[in-house]
């Protein structure tokens, strides 16, 4: 087999086997032919190897992140790169704290922002005065980088760095300075803080639709240089070695293919990677791969807010999601062959939030103690039809993936039965492929129970890969269980099964905010510059979100004008609920003007940006100083596409 290449290795490969048991061994990418069939390339996908970096990462199921900044003393998600560093005083901070909440929740390691897209620097770079070094906090002399790096030491825990390539403040970024200035960056944070295991290049702002500007990033140079100075380290994100799941909340796929397709012959891919849609539905499918140049191992990790936004925002503080939200997720990245990324954000003191950090720790113990019984440990198994007779028949219950059952090539159908020591009531079930020696292959699968002296199917799926965890709908106690593998690519590998009980999960009473909404009592409501698309403007309004106002942007400023035709509301607040279905257009700047007479409007009472609302669009909110109002205008000053859907606007009283 021809045209495989080393994934951060630079070296062409000629052949390749299915000996994969190095150490460091690097990553097999394959360049397709011209037209290949449809036989071809699902051999072909079959080839394609992770890292030894990857599979340490998809081992480790969670990292956690910490987002603090300029947006945390702001109340923003993006700021502007205009922030004085004045701002920024957590005065009681504590690494340590921080660090140890993560490893009390069971994670194993912490992901540090150390430059958001404002440009604000929480290592005092010598690249730029907008740093910590500029800052009261520590008398100007602190380090957060080193501070949470130290931590990580100490609790022996994997240090991780998130690197903003977007750099609002930065007056070389949009020319090629700016890779210089970034790789000096990098530089710094390479060589001054032991080692990182990984480092995050976040998405946003490579492209000029969001930032503004036009940077011609020069990623290999980027990755090489990473490369050079710390040969382990995990490149993510924008960057070839872990891609974004899609969203920013927790949610995975149910089939989730590692192996991905792409049209960017780099060996060293990042920014906006050419052929590949990270948030489409159909990622892997040889319907989808066949349509690519390239074929590479690239598996996802799906981000997690513990609260709305990725900063701390006081507004937030009723937002911290449920355990049963945590756990949902967990199974839905962690549990279909993705990775999850729970994230705490410190208040303007630098501490987390109690609620936010009991919560996790809560949530990650819970984990902890689902695992702690395997009820397949000890178990018998019994090959039923597909294997080859080198089937030890011990490797499948032995928590190692990557001793594992194989079917003769061409063989892609294959059944197991596992028989407990004793019955036991379960309701998860995690099956694992033996990706490191013969990648990912399973596409469909069912388990059956034996119960009231027949077999009942309780569970189908779709894909395998590192891990599948899958929640049965109803816990079954037995002691016999069957594993159908109804479909796979080329052949079946199966490393490893096991068995648990997770306890039910007591639902929590949401806890509404204190915002009271003012309600439409026949209010007029007009437009501006917005062509309406069959719908009645007064969706805007109504309590239903499943009736989204349609409209198409005819010019900027576009604006919604609102007559609530009485002068003794008074205004405290605004929301904008953005519509979450794929495709749509969001508002993303504005200001809010209001009027007594809704002819003379003055400044804006509010003016600013719902950034991260294609990643993040969840419920905006705008606090604004009271005052009696009978016109309201929100103004329109940009979208992220000339069509947009919205489901609500609020105005609080």
């Amino acid at each position: 087999m021809k045209n495989l290449f080393l994934i951060g290795s630079f070296t062409l490969l000629i052949a390749c086997t299915n000996n994969y048991t190095t150490n460091n061994q690097e990553g097999i990418s394959i360049t397709l032919p011209g037209k290949p069939t449809r036989e071809e390339v699902t051999e072909l996908a079959t080839q394609v190897r992770p890292s030894y970096r990857q599979l340490d990462y998809q081992k480790r199921e969670m990292l956690g992140f910490i987002h603090i900044g300029m947006n945390t003393f702001t109340g923003a998600e993006w700021g502007t790169g205009n922030e004085n560093p004045a701002i920024f005083n957590p005065e009681q901070l504590n690494a340590e704290e921080w660090v140890k909440t993560f490893k009390d929740a069971g994670i194993t390691g912490v992901i540090l922002v150390s430059k958001h897209h404002d440009g604000f620097c929480v290592w005092p770079s010598k690249y730029t005065n907008h740093t910590v070094a500029s800052s009261p906090w520590r008398n100007g002399q602190g380090d957060l980088v080193k501070e949470v790096a130290d931590a990580c030491k100490k609790y022996d825990m994997k240090f991780c760095i998130y690197l903003s390539p977007w750099d609002m403040h930065e007056p070389t970024y949009g020319t090629d300075a700016y890779n210089d200035h970034y790789i000096h960056q990098l530089e710094e944070l390479l060589t001054n803080y032991g080692p990182v295991y990984l480092l995050w290049f976040d998405g946003a702002g490579v492209n000029s639709k969001t930032s503004g500007k036009e940077m011609r990033f020069d990623w290999e140079r980027i990755f090489k240089k990473a490369r050079e100075l710390q040969p382990d380290v995990l490149l993510s994100g924008a960057a070839p070695d872990i891609r974004w799941v899609g969203n920013e909340a927790g949610q995975g796929r149910e089939t989730e293919w590692c192996v991905q397709g792409i049209d960017d012959e780099n060996v060293l891919f990042g920014g906006e990677i050419e052929g590949l849609n990270a948030t489409s539905p159909d990622l892997g499918s040889i319907d989808e791969l066949m349509t690519k140049k390239r074929l590479v191992w690239y598996p996802s990790r799906g981000g997690l807010p513990l609260r709305k936004g990725w900063f701390y925002n006081p507004n937030d503080d009723q937002t911290t999601k449920s355990m049963e939200y945590l756990v949902n997720s967990y199974f839905s990245t962690v549990g279909q062959n993705s990775n999850l990324l729970p994230n705490l954000s410190p208040d303007k003191t630098g501490r987390f939030p109690q609620k936010d950090a009991e919560r996790l720790i809560s949530f990650g113990k819970l984990i902890s103690e689902m695992k702690k019984t395997d009820y397949v440990i000890g178990a018998k198994v019994l090959p039923v039809s597909g294997w080859d007779n080198s089937s030890k028949k011990d490797v499948l219950t032995d928590d190692d993936p990557f001793t594992s059952w194989q079917t003769p090539m061409g063989t892609k159908q294959a059944e197991v039965e596992i028989r407990l020591k004793a019955p036991a009531s379960i309701n998860v079930i995690k099956l694992q492929e033996n990706i490191r020696d013969y990648g990912q292959r399973v596409e469909y699968f069912a388990i059956d129970a034996f119960t009231d002296n027949q077999w009942h199917e309780v569970a189908t799926s779709t894909t395998i890969g590192f891990r599948k965890m899958v929640r049965l709908k109803e816990t079954v106690k037995t002691d016999l269980f069957r594993i159908r593998i109804l479909s796979s690519r080329v052949s079946v590998s199966l490393g490893s099964i096991s068995m648990y009980y997770l306890p039910p999960i007591q639902t929590e009473k949401e806890i509404q905010n204190d915002r009271i909404a003012l309600v439409d009592n026949g209010w007029d409501i007009s437009t501006s510059g917005i062509y309406v698309k069959n719908t009645p403007l007064q969706y805007v309004v109504d309590d239903n979100e499943n009736n989204c106002f349609r409209g198409i942007i005819q010019k900027y400023p576009s604006a919604f004008i609102f007559n609530f035709k009485n002068q003794d509301n008074i205004i405290k607040g605004f929301s904008y609920i953005p519509d979450k279905t794929e495709q749509t257009g969001h508002i993303e700047e504005y200001a809010i003007y209001f009027s007594i007479d809704g002819k003379s409007w003055g400044e804006p009472v509010a003016k600013g940006r719902f950034g991260n609302i294609v990643n993040n669009p969840v419920e905006q909110f705008v606090p604004l100083d009271a005052q009696k109002v009978q016109f309201a205008k929100l103004e329109i000053l940009k979208t992220t596409s000339d069509t947009i859907s919205i489901p609500r606007l609020i105005w609080y009283r």
